[in-house]
């Protein structure tokens, strides 16, 4: 499955990210597995990073799906990093599904802004990696 996340419970924050060719089963298990997460709190921010995502192979169905049955909240601030036009459309329909409003969720062409919107330190060699 190509995609990933960590839950980081003392920033509360979960860093997805998605590479490869990905296919609706790929979002449906991260989701699946961070609403599983013991330490996983609907109120975390969350930072998705689809940057070395190389073909999106998801259908509408399941993109309004998951934007429908999300695990957060719908305060809970959310940014997605994509680097396509492809991708961005799919971020879009995602965060009209779920009702997101803008000072909620945001979508970002690069990881700094992406960062710095959810007040976030950018990450070095002594921080503890956040799966990004």
């Amino acid at each position: 499955m190509p995609a990933s996340f960590v839950v980081d419970a003392d920033r509360r924050l979960v860093s997805s990210r998605a590479w490869g060719v990905l296919v609706d089963a790929d979002l449906f298990g991260t989701q699946d597995g961070v609403r599983a997460h013991p330490s996983f709190e609907p109120h975390f921010s969350q930072i998705y990073d689809f940057s070395d995502v190389t073909e999106m192979r998801l259908t509408g169905d399941a993109v309004l799906n998951l934007g429908r049955s999300s695990p957060f909240a719908v305060d809970a601030r959310r940014a997605i990093i994509v680097t396509s036009d492809v991708a961005f459309g799919m971020a879009r329909m995602y965060g009209l599904a779920s009702n997101r409003a803008s000072d909620s969720f945001r979508i970002f062409r690069d990881h700094a802004s992406a960062l710095s919107w959810l007040g976030i330190a950018q990450a070095n060699d002594d921080a503890p990696d956040v799966g990004l």
